[in-house]
């Protein structure tokens, strides 16, 4: 059965053991606090996703004085149910598992950056040093053995919880029914982490998107280039030589331990 989170904001205090728990659970180091330069944005912090950072608190603040109120959300890969990433990848570095996750395989990625270049929520993140790209797994080790992802088990305030992606899909709808904004349900043709907020979700900063899945809005990009052929062949033989060195480096290393 397919797993999902349900993301209540309303239940959200911003106390960030969520990213805690991310950075213990996944050994990713920490990061320099920085101002957010963005007013509204100031205690953000990190600013931003980053191959040390898989997920983050956003800080929105609104209003001023007497009305001034803080909004916060969690940030980290959505776990598309058909993801751009996945559907795109040359090497099936990235793949849809059917647990939820969108797991990442580091010895079958070929650097090629057509996820960081697609996925519509800016996730993926270059790792220029180790020339692979980091991002959230959705905890997939810990969902096989039946535990909770490390953000979920963390949060004190029931913000995050884990249930069946159909159970989370008719709770949004009937947050929806009751005039609550939903963010999940359909984006992109839907994704594994389904929030629910008060206020709507553009306003915390979470990028527009229509229902269309990403097959159909590929199908219609490639028909518009349909006289490149030549042009994307190369660049598929290109990505095949490329796998090619990876599989043989990795095998060399291999052979060397």
């Amino acid at each position: 059965m397919a797993k999902a989170v349900l993301v209540d904001l309303r239940r959200c205090i911003g106390c960030r053991s969520c990213q805690v728990a991310c950075k213990r659970w996944n050994e990713r180091k920490t990061t320099k606090t920085v101002l957010n330069p963005d007013p509204k944005l100031e205690w953000t912090n990190p600013p931003q996703l980053s191959p040390e950072t898989y997920t983050f608190v956003r800080f929105v603040k609104s209003g001023s004085g007497d009305s001034l109120k803080w909004h916060f959300a969690k940030i980290q890969c959505n776990h598309c149910i058909d993801p751009h990433c996945v559907n795109g990848c040359p090497t099936t570095a990235l793949e849809k598992t059917e647990e939820g996750p969108v797991i990442y395989r580091k010895e079958l990625c070929i650097g090629c950056k057509y996820c960081v270049n697609t996925c519509p929520f800016g996730v993926p993140q270059w790792d220029d040093k180790n020339k692979i790209i980091e991002k959230c797994t959705f905890c997939s080790e810990r969902l096989k053995e039946g535990i909770e992802p490390a953000c979920v088990q963390a949060c004190p305030t029931d913000t995050l919880v884990l249930m069946d992606l159909d159970e989370a899909k008719m709770k949004a709808s009937e947050a929806e029914s009751k005039g609550l904004y939903t963010y999940g349900l359909r984006e992109v043709g839907g994704t594994s982490w389904i929030y629910v907020s008060d206020v709507p979700f553009s306003e915390l900063g979470f990028p527009e998107h229509t229902s269309e899945p990403p097959k159909v809005q590929q199908f219609s990009l490639l028909t518009k280039f349909v006289g490149t052929g030549i042009l994307v062949s190369g660049a598929l033989l290109a990505a095949i030589k490329l796998y090619a060195q990876r599989r043989e480096a990795v095998a060399k290393a291999e052979e060397g331990e």
